[in-house]
């Protein structure tokens, strides 16, 4: 457990860097916020929480005994993590296709899943409930366009 939080502590704050890099490549807007705002924000964020992962991990594993730091990353979390990775590898294959409202709930629901919640129930209001608040903030409130089902 200590290894993987080094582990997905250094990756996220890799990959917080790399899209952080990639927000320059959005075009400037000078009427009002521009786009990359809120991307920047989210990925400083993202490298923040990921630089804390990593610290526990390494102080955690400075208290253990040497031969409890040798422990390998446990193939299931290796195993969620790429079920988690390709979850949202179709997601956004699939949101194209079926639009934010049918592919969102689907993504957590997989999410939940890959994490072993069994409560079938938890797992739908949470899925739905949470499109639906995020529908509602980024539609509603922010005008974002979110991608819609082709038949609509």
């Amino acid at each position: 457990m200590i290894a993987s939080e080094i582990v997905f502590g250094a990756v996220f704050m890799l990959l917080s860097i790399f899209f952080f890099a990639m927000t320059f490549t959005f075009p400037e807007i000078t009427i009002a916020l521009s786009p990359t705002v809120f991307p920047r924000f989210v990925t400083v964020c993202l490298f923040l929480l990921s630089s804390l992962l990593l610290i526990q991990g390494i102080r955690k594993q400075r208290k253990q005994q040497p031969a409890e730091r040798r422990e390998k990353i446990e193939r299931v979390y290796l195993l969620r993590f790429i079920l988690l990775a390709a979850a949202g590898f179709l997601y956004t294959r699939l949101i194209r296709y079926t639009g934010y409202v049918v592919a969102t709930p689907l993504f957590i629901a997989a999410a939940m899943l890959v994490f072993a919640e069994k409560k079938w129930y938890r797992i739908i209001l949470i899925s739905v409930g949470t499109t639906a608040v995020l529908y509602l903030v980024f539609r509603m409130v922010f005008r974002v366009p979110l991608p819609r089902f082709g038949l609509w």
